[in-house]
């Protein structure tokens, strides 16, 4: 059964994005990924922070001196909290945005699984990037020794997975199927790390703080539960 439609602007009453990348620590080493790419890139670059949120991105990008931002989200109330802080989002869905092709950098951070049709997405996004422009993203994927205890101990799969995360996840994504879908949409990946490995046993024997040191540990970022990737597209 396909699920219903999600109200963005419900959404965006109910849930603070930047509380949980705040608050939760697979939400803090991803985010640390994100953040060393970003460090080397170009400050001049035109950005466009796609499923902007409440402004985490958009307020660490001010942070970093890129001048030239925008968000974007489909929730009003995501919005207003971003203008409060001074920051610069609109309302918009993806579909609504023309393909300008003036983008050099775009951001799509915990966006890509929410989606009703992640191709054409991706499509839309080319069409937003300059030629050779960078797309920055990240998606849950529930790769880490804990999670592929579960699928194994358990008989999860990884749909079930990464709807107990949030019920609006509507796709289930892995490096091979990520990538796949990137190369088939006009993107070539540059680089990908997965960061958050929780494993099944050390945080029950080892406490919570040795648990947390091993959760850093993703083994060359192969191992974790969120995707991180840096695509150029062709």
């Amino acid at each position: 059964m396909n699920p219903q439609p999600t109200n963005w602007d419900d959404y965006g009453r109910e849930r603070s994005p930047r509380g949980q990348r705040s608050r939760y620590l697979h939400h803090r080493l991803a985010g640390r990924i994100v953040d060393r790419i970003l460090k080397r890139l170009d400050r001049s670059l035109s950005v466009l922070d796609l499923g902007c949120g409440d402004g985490y991105y958009l307020d660490r990008l001010r942070e970093l001196r890129f001048n030239d931002v925008v968000g974007v989200d489909p929730s009003g109330p995501m919005v207003e909290r971003c203008r409060e802080r001074g920051l610069n989002a609109r309302r918009a869905a993806l579909e609504d945005l023309p393909p300008c092709g003036d983008k050099d950098l775009v951001l799509l951070i915990q966006v890509l699984e929410h989606v009703d049709d992640p191709g054409r997405a991706l499509d839309g996004i080319r069409g937003l990037l300059k030629s050779r422009g960078l797309l920055l993203l990240s998606v849950p994927v529930c790769d880490s020794f804990l999670s592929r205890y579960h699928r194994s101990r358990f008989g999860l799969n990884r749909m079930e997975q990464v709807r107990a995360w949030d019920d609006t996840h509507r796709h289930a994504f892995s490096l091979e199927k990520l990538r796949s879908l990137l190369l088939d949409h006009g993107f070539r990946v540059e680089r990908a790390v997965h960061g958050s490995n929780p494993h099944p046993w050390v945080g029950s024997y080892g406490g919570k703080k040795l648990g947390a040191l091993f959760q850093h540990l993703s083994w060359g970022g192969r191992f974790g539960d969120i995707l991180v990737v840096l695509a150029r597209r062709d």
